[in-house]
């Protein structure tokens, strides 16, 4: 009877540390998820579009204003200073694509490629992120 009531007492703390940490954690949003996916979806379709600069340049700019939606939207979420973190980054490469276009027509189809396939897998990685989130 002893041992227990002894591991009763034991495992009481880890339990409460583990409450705390499921309390504090940033819960699953399935509206952060879904501008995510987008973001990603839009990259992986506009990389094929690169040869065509003016759907190219259009692009870019959607994207942009994506990712800046996605951004704003995260920042403010409690306890979530890596994703808002991780958004900021996602912008800043397609904000990069966006002003490269606005100061020149000619980009060329490699970098807008790279660029388009960094925010995929930036998009990839976070939408990882806020996947494994608990529910």
């Amino acid at each position: 009877m002893k041992k227990i009531i002894i591991t009763l007492f034991a495992l009481a703390p880890l339990s409460g540390c583990m409450l705390i940490d499921s309390y504090l954690m940033t819960k699953y949003d399935p509206n952060e998820y879904k501008l995510i996916t987008d973001i990603r979806a839009e990259a992986q379709t506009y990389k094929t579009q690169c040869d065509d600069a003016v759907s190219s340049k259009q692009n870019a700019v959607k994207l942009a204003y994506d990712s800046q939606l996605f951004a704003l939207y995260s920042e403010h979420i409690p306890r979530n200073k890596d994703l808002i973190k991780a958004s900021a980054d996602l912008h800043l490469i397609a904000q990069g694509l966006s002003d490269q276009y606005t100061k020149s027509d000619k980009v060329s189809v490699a970098f807008c490629k790279i660029k388009f396939d960094s925010v995929e897998k930036s998009a990839e990685k976070i939408q990882t992120v806020i996947g494994s989130k608990p529910r």
